[in-house]
């Protein structure tokens, strides 16, 4: 059997090549996020009714070439500032690394609280510009809401929990604060350029090696 000559194994070894540099040259972002409550927000009965959260696909504690895990900083002071008004109540401030891919490539992020109350995902990706989808519930009304005046004038059993969720596709700059503006619960994003961590850059190429001379393959 006529072994591969040198020219079909570097057919074969540079599509391999060409994928890890992607990899490696995809843009990676420190990603940070507050999603807060309004306190002077306006009354639950006008919120939908919550049905399907959507989930995300990574998390930020996750640690792999899609995402990983960082430390809060860019925002630590806007954090502080929500904290110290009577306004406003922070219920998720976190942070992570990511590369962002192109729309139909990238994955959602999980947005969940400690405290349970906020739950839903954002996902970023780039179509010409750098764009985010945040889709989150504030879970504030824990039971079935029943009745409703408002939303219910005949009494009609609306089945199904109502309440504020913050939904909105933004365009977003780098280094620059994003708000996501709602009359019960906002968000705040910031990204900034980093370079790819050393974990999640693929290593496939140093697993491969061109085959020194063709001479090696005729000789068999």
């Amino acid at each position: 059997m006529k072994t591969p000559s040198f020219f079909t194994r570097l057919a074969l070894l540079l599509p391999l090549l060409f994928l890890s540099s992607q990899a490696a040259a995809q843009q990676w972002y420190h990603v940070e996020l507050v999603v807060f409550e309004r306190l002077s927000g306006i009354n639950a009965e006008f919120w939908p009714t919550m049905n399907q959260i959507r989930s995300g696909n990574l998390s930020p504690q996750m640690s792999n070439t899609q995402i990983q895990p960082a430390s809060v900083n860019t925002l630590t002071g806007v954090a502080q500032q929500l904290r110290n008004s009577s306004n406003y109540r922070v219920h998720y401030h976190k942070a992570w690394q990511q590369p962002i891919l192109s729309k139909g490539s990238a994955k959602s992020i999980q947005v969940n609280s400690d405290n349970g109350l906020i739950e839903g995902a954002i996902k970023l990706y780039r179509v010409s510009y750098l764009h985010a989808d945040i889709d989150v519930w504030f879970k504030e009304n824990g039971s079935t809401a029943r009745n409703w005046s408002a939303a219910s004038p005949e009494g009609v059993d609306l089945g199904g929990q109502r309440n504020p969720r913050l939904s909105q596709i933004r365009r977003i700059r780098s280094k620059e604060l994003t708000y996501f503006d709602h009359p019960r619960v906002a968000a705040i994003l910031q990204l900034t350029p980093v370079a790819a961590p050393a974990s999640a850059v693929s290593k496939t190429p140093e697993s491969y090696s061109l085959p020194e001379t063709e001479e090696a393959s005729e000789g068999q």
